[in-house]
């Protein structure tokens, strides 16, 4: 997400740039932790290769999956601006590299740069206005309505609401980022492609937002 709304973020955060401002690269097997729940945020990460999800656990065990980050997107800012503690653990989703910032390079990067100060706001403020609806939909939307909204949020920001989606997300990511059973989903999955808004081409899966149910 974006320096504008459907840009990659990738195009904020070029190489030679974040060089220039001493960023290291670490490397992360899959399933391996990037930083945990609880520790103090002091450098601003960015994924180079693979991806990185965000996760938080409950008392209980129950993993609720904040968002899953590819190449070129910063992952855990507002505790690093806060300089409070991450509320969740980063984990890679396969093998990752991530560029990492530290504090006081990071700041100097943002001051010097205040082009990439103002994309990276607008990616926060779309992650903000994401969570804002995710939270609503979770406290009084059934489980259908919440895959859809899903699903058109992620269409609209990765594409601009094309009418057509290849989803990037598996069922049991869908499940963690709406609050749903894996089992729920399935069952939803099912229900939108009988009624033409999901296809499958090949072992992908589409997403047709404009298609009216059967």
């Amino acid at each position: 997400m974006p320096e504008t709304p459907h840009a990659s973020e990738g195009q904020i955060w070029p190489p030679a740039l974040l060089q220039q401002y001493d960023a290291r690269t670490i490397t992360v097997a899959r399933g391996g932790v990037v930083f945990s729940q609880g520790d103090p945020a002091t450098a601003l990460f960015i994924v180079r290769e693979g991806q990185v999800k965000m996760v938080s656990v409950n008392e209980h065990g129950r993993e609720f999956m904040q968002g899953v980050f590819g190449p070129g997107q910063t992952f855990g800012e507002p505790p690093f601006f806060a300089h409070q503690a991450y509320p969740a653990s980063a984990v890679a989703v396969s093998d990752a590299e991530v560029w990492r910032l530290d504090r006081d390079n990071a700041e100097r990067l943002l001051r010097e740069h205040p082009g990439v100060h103002l994309a990276l706001t607008r990616v926060l403020s779309t992650r903000l206005l994401y969570k804002s609806m995710m939270l609503s939909e979770i406290a009084v939307e059934e489980a259908r309505h919440r895959v859809e909204a899903l699903l058109d949020f992620w269409n609209e920001e990765r594409t601009g609401g094309a009418d057509r989606f290849l989803v990037p997300f598996t069922r049991q990511q869908m499940a963690d980022m709406t609050g749903l059973r894996i089992e729920t989903v399935v069952r939803v999955l099912r229900v939108l492609e009988a009624d033409g808004r999901l296809t499958r081409d090949g072992r992908a899966v589409v997403w047709h937002p404009r298609a009216r149910p059967a």
